[in-house]
């Protein structure tokens, strides 16, 4: 059976979709529109006043253009905000109007490719809008793309499986990244540890934003932005081992970065371009369904960097029971299990660190532990995590048989 692999990247104004392409091996771009130099369609959509038919990104704005239709723009912002408007007399929500954006998507799938059928979906959102995931879910279920065939990426995960994808001789060593909206300024880089099995590959990101609208807000000149940029790259860059840059985000329109990036290509590898988001999720669509993720650990955003274990003995036997996985969200992160002790007040752990070569044990003592026969204390143990650097283990005396529990609580951070 034929798999078909997508990656839609949803923004507040552009959306950008590209399909994988099992004759290259490569993720390529989905014109959305009859016109082929059209790969940005507006977040938009129009009502025909005449007949009710909709239309969907270019092709609503010439619609509306024309007087012959209102145009809705923003709708993911209008999703976020829960914004409803009036058209022909009738009111419309925004998960009404953003079922018919994604029918028209489905549409012009059929159109460009004899098929919309879509056998894993990966979808990147703005930060802002990652709260909207189970909303999103459920529109596109009414689309018939439904909660089997989707999956969420962040534009960090997005860059990873991109990376990893490319030759390489472009991510021998670190590769960095540089984001630009009217709103926002991210630098992200990527370390990879091609030593270890599977591949770790570990994002660092760092926000200035801040400082980027200070500067658009005193209305800089294009030599002056380009001069920040440029000096902020050199910084960040100094003494790092970056071999390739990419450079993405309308935010980098009108060439005032264009000298900037001249200047940061000697020495390394830099790439620009709007797409890379798109292609990345395509990437990830078909390494989450086919298994070949399973190389590569990617590391980022809230995800944990060790794999903690408790030391433990069955049937005279010692061995190391997982209590939390490294790769795993933080928030979801940990796990409970009861144990009973044997002649000891002392419970011992292993931190495996994905980054580095040795694993750490580390021992808890349970002091002023009341005194019982060997095998009658029984506790529970359970681990989660403060924040994605703080993992807490807590211990409490359960009591066993006729020995009532007493209360007693240990923690410690590991």
């Amino acid at each position: 059976m034929e798999s078909f692999y997508y990656g839609l990247d949803l923004g507040w104004d552009i959306t950008q979709l590209s399909r994988f392409n099992k004759k290259t091996g490569q993720p390529e771009s989905v014109c959305l529109s009859g016109r082929e130099q059209e790969l940005l369609m507006p977040a938009a959509i129009c009502r025909r006043t005449a007949d009710g038919e909709w239309f969907a990104g270019q092709e609503a704005v010439r619609l509306a253009a024309r007087g012959a239709g209102e145009l809705v723009s923003g709708l993911l912002g209008r999703l976020m905000i829960k914004d409803s408007i009036v058209l022909g007399g009738k009111e419309y929500t925004p998960d009404l109007l953003m079922e018919q954006y994604f029918r028209k998507l489905s549409g012009f799938l059929r159109q460009c490719y004899g098929t919309a059928e879509v056998t894993k979906l990966a979808v990147t959102l703005p930060k802002e809008a990652e709260g909207l995931k189970e909303t999103l879910t459920e529109v596109f279920s009414r689309v018939g793309i439904g909660k089997e065939k989707l999956c969420f990426v962040s534009h960090t995960e997005c860059f990873m499986y991109y990376c990893i994808n490319m030759p390489q001789e472009l991510w021998v060593n670190d590769v960095a990244l540089f984001d630009c909206d009217e709103q926002h300024f991210y630098y992200e880089r990527l370390s990879c540890s091609k030593k270890r099995q599977p591949i770790v590959v570990l994002a660092r990101e760092e926000d200035f934003s801040e400082k980027y609208k200070k500067l658009t807000a005193k209305d800089e000149t294009q030599e002056r932005k380009g001069y920040w940029f440029y000096n902020l790259a050199v910084q960040l860059l100094q003494g790092q081992p970056v071999t390739t840059l990419y450079i993405t985000g309308a935010g980098f329109a009108g060439g005032w970065a264009d000298e900037a990036m001249k200047k940061l290509c000697e020495g390394r590898r830099v790439f620009f371009g709007q797409n890379l988001y798109t292609k990345g999720a395509c990437y990830a669509a078909k390494m989450t369904t086919d298994g070949s993720n399973a190389d590569y650990m990617l590391l980022c955003g809230n995800m944990t960097q060790e794999s903690i274990y408790v030391k433990l003995y069955q049937d005279s036997k010692e061995r190391y029971v997982e209590l939390s996985c490294a790769g795993t969200d933080y928030r979801k992160a940990g796990g409970c299990l009861r144990v009973v002790l044997d002649g000891t007040q002392e419970i011992e752990f292993l931190v495996s660190n994905a980054l580095k070569r040795e694993p750490v044990h580390e021992v808890m003592i349970l002091e002023n532990l009341i005194r019982r026969e060997n095998k009658t204390v029984m506790l529970e143990l359970s681990l989660s995590y403060a924040d994605r650097e703080t993992p807490v283990v807590q211990i409490r005396d359960l009591g066993f048989g006729s020995y009532a529990k007493t209360g007693r609580i240990w923690e410690q951070i590991l």
